[in-house]
């Protein structure tokens, strides 16, 4: 579900570590560091930038890495700050003429638009001083143009706002908390809601757990995700929630921590305040967050990116008792299998439908990726595919170098193996020098990494995008009018490529 947000965004002239700010024509925040997506936590912040805008270098430092993309970042630079820490910008339109020339030379040496380059601190040929020119904002990659602007700290994506923090005084605000039991349907339910003005209280035969909805006025204009929340029972620590910070090296499991169904049919998040429990497991230690066998008092506190807190108590007395019986070696049917995470795998059903298969139902998110895989070999042709209404197919990409047909599956719904022995569709015109495509697949979709070019006998680079469905072909020199000798490779998810020998007459 998309949610596009417009907020002014106001930096103080007091500079936390110095950064300075890389977009200096906008100030217009439209997008939040940990703003939930389809499948993922937004890792940086979105700036609006509807014309190329210059980006600068918020400190000295030098270029870690170049990577385009046709989805998702688009064009990317990955800049090495001065304190170690590494500013990502994304979504670009291009770079600045000296790495311009080093991205070109990247792609002709692959014949690829789809480039990853990296550098270390004593090889890179790219150094700049604070407030240089590094690149331009654009719409490459997904979305309408903007700049998409994070902090690393080695595999952490930090909250970029936090290096430009003016005062704030307000507090986080809690907007709901709610409840459940261990033996609750723990993927599709939001708990029971707790009345807060009416002084709540919890009481249970089983061990209970807590789900929260809070957000963060704060100063930049818009509400944000907090910075912390907290459980603690009797004033022990039992449970912490980081939402600023985001381990891309962890687990990605962003439905362990949402209730799915609640964020995509209301456009809200409710947290988790609990790890899954595994309900294979006979491991009588109950995973975080919960609380079992317990009298006391728990207090769930929200905290901001200033310190600022929120806090909420409620008496609890929950019990001991363990209602899960559901226990299986295996999770396949109709020649399907899943694997991977136990804890998901705990709450997977699979169940036959025609030559499909039915995982658990489409409210259904798993807290880990698991692998789908099917009794069927690879051969070209085949691609996996996620029912969309009754007769559509939304094509998912194979797991590469396994010799069965495999997909990545996050939440439930209907899949199964479609065949499309059609190549992709290309169209070419020339004008005023230069040469643009379209190329389409209407059943696998294309594979972005197969797609090369030539253009009078010399490497020229297609500059596919996913949402146009194609878009410049960037040759060497400007072409003049006449006839130009086009040979145009490409293929689609399920492997079948086609090349393409013509002429193409620029007026």
């Amino acid at each position: 579900m998309a949610r596009v947000l417009i907020f002014l965004l106001i930096v103080s002239s007091a500079f936390a570590q110095n950064y300075l700010w890389p977009l200096p024509d906008s100030r217009t925040l439209t997008g939040g560091h940990a703003d939930s997506r389809a499948d993922h936590f937004h890792g940086g912040v979105d700036l609006r930038a509807r014309s190329p805008l210059k980006v600068i270098a918020p400190t000295d430092g030098w270029i870690e890495r170049i990577a385009i993309n046709p989805a998702g970042y688009g064009r990317t630079l990955y800049f090495r700050l001065d304190d170690g820490r590494t500013a990502v910008f994304g979504h670009l339109s291009k770079y600045e003429p000296e790495l311009q020339a080093t991205v070109r030379d990247s792609q002709l040496a692959v014949g690829t638009y789809h480039i990853d380059v990296s550098y270390d601190e004593h090889n890179t040929p790219h150094r700049y001083h604070a407030g240089d020119v590094l690149c331009y904002t654009g719409s490459s990659g997904r979305g309408p143009a903007h700049l998409h602007f994070e902090i690393r700290d080695g595999g952490t994506q930090l909250d970029p706002l936090m290096f430009y923090s003016p005062a704030d005084d307000q507090k986080p605000v809690i907007t709901g908390l709610s409840w459940i039991r261990l033996s609750d349907d723990i993927p599709a339910s939001g708990g029971k809601t707790l009345t807060l003005a009416a002084s709540p209280r919890v009481q249970s035969d089983e061990p209970v757990a807590f789900l929260v909805r809070a957000y963060d006025p704060g100063p930049w204009g818009r509400n944000a995700v907090p910075r912390f929340i907290r459980v603690y029972a009797d004033e022990q620590l039992i449970f912490e929630d980081r939402s600023s910070e985001i381990n891309l090296l962890g687990k990605q499991n962003i439905y362990e921590k949402l209730v799915y169904s609640e964020y995509s049919r209301n456009d809200r998040d409710v947290r988790r305040l609990f790890r899954w429990p595994n309900r294979n497991s006979d491991d009588d230690n109950l995973p975080a967050g919960w609380l079992g066998n317990f009298t006391g008092v728990v207090r769930i506190e929200v905290e901001d990116r200033n310190g600022n807190t929120a806090s909420v108590r409620i008496p609890v007395q929950s019990g001991a008792r363990r209602p899960f019986s559901h226990m299986r070696e295996s999770c396949e049917a109709n020649g399907y299998t899943l694997s991977g995470d136990s804890v998901a795998l705990s709450w997977a059903e699979l169940a036959p439908i025609g030559n499909e298969i039915a995982v658990n139902d489409a409210d259904f998110a798993f807290p880990a990726k698991l692998v789908l895989s099917s009794d069927r070999s690879f051969e070209t042709g085949l691609y996996f595919y996620k029912r969309s209404g009754a007769t559509g197919k939304s094509p998912l990409w194979r797991i590469p170098g396994e010799d069965i047909m495999s997909c990545y599956v996050l939440r439930g719904g209907t899949y199964g193996i479609a065949t499309d022995d059609s190549p992709p569709r290309l169209t070419i015109s020339g004008q005023s020098g230069s040469l643009r495509f379209t190329l389409n697949d209407d059943e696998s979709s294309i594979d972005d990494s197969n797609v090369r070019c030539t253009v009078n006998g010399e490497v020229a680079i297609p500059e596919y995008e996913y949402e146009e469905d194609g878009g410049a072909i960037w040759t060497q020199k400007k072409l003049p009018s006449g006839k130009h000798q086009v040979v145009f490779t490409a293929a689609n998810r399920a492997g079948v490529s086609k090349t393409w020998e013509f002429e193409v007459i620029i007026p």
